[in-house]
């Protein structure tokens, strides 16, 4: 059984995984905790059991496993929500720690229904209400409103397109979370812009992908599907060894200001 142990850094590093390989790596890499997903083409989907069952052998820090049934937004239907009950229970009786979703009305409005639902199903899990967080046009009140449904974690990049851009808001909505929900930081956190986030936000956990491009083959005239989404069907995505290494470099030379 591969391990993770515990890191000397003073970050905590949350890494988004979409395959046996990438909790692999994270593992051997000592990262804090993983975010696991399939279908990270088209921003991460519910994993397999059989995937978080492996995960969970070889990797013995804490597992968020997304939950989220199908590409596009976050309004869900009534039987696609009946289904993500079905998964997180699924994934829980797996041995993962946490679930990552996310649920909006048709105004873009946190659906406080199904956050409340979903907590009373899973009452000892810890919740993380990912990006779909940041469609919402008053990120204040959706802040209170999870606060209130129960979330532990919210995964933003304040609102922006990544964290960098929304450092401001980042900082602002950490200080109004202050120690009833956790705000993680994530969308484009790499070595060269963490320590200015972290040291920016004065908030001490990060969310990051640092994925590269594979490719299998060079070329093929037959699509299995991806093409039909811009994608190239021999290609795939994967977490990056050297991308990784630069990330915790970044943050183990970081000097760290007094906690805020």
């Amino acid at each position: 059984m591969t391990t993770s142990t515990p890191s000397p850094r003073n970050i905590t590093v949350e890494l988004c995984v979409g395959g046996i390989d990438d909790v692999l790596l994270a593992a051997s890499r000592c990262v804090d905790r993983i975010e696991l997903n399939c279908g990270m083409a088209v921003g991460g989907l519910t994993p397999t059991s059989a995937l978080a069952a492996e995960a969970r052998a070889v990797f013995s820090g804490p597992i968020i496993a997304m939950v989220r049934p199908r590409e596009g937004g976050f309004v869900y239907s009534d039987a696609e929500f009946r289904l993500m009950l079905q998964e997180g229970e699924s994934l829980l009786e797996k041995g993962i720690d946490g679930l990552a979703s996310g649920f909006l009305t048709q105004s873009n409005q946190i659906d406080v229904v199904r956050c409340a639902e979903v907590r009373r199903a899973f009452p000892n899990a810890t919740l993380v209400f990912h990006k779909a967080f940041d469609f919402v046009p008053d990120l204040n009140f959706a802040l209170q409103q999870l606060v209130d449904c129960g979330f532990n974690r919210i995964l933003t990049s304040g609102g922006a397109k990544t964290a960098a851009e929304g450092a401001v808001e980042l900082s602002t909505l950490h200080q109004l979370a202050r120690d009833r929900i956790e705000i993680l930081p994530g969308g484009g956190i790499r070595g060269d812009n963490v320590a200015s986030l972290i040291r920016g936000t004065g908030i001490r956990q990060i969310h990051s992908a640092a994925r590269e491009i594979a490719s299998e083959i060079s070329s093929h005239s037959i699509s299995m599907g991806l093409g039909m989404l811009g994608c190239d069907d021999f290609h795939h995505g994967r977490t990056s060894q050297q991308k990784l290494d630069a990330l915790f470099q970044a943050i183990e030379q970081i000097d760290l200001p007094s906690p805020r």
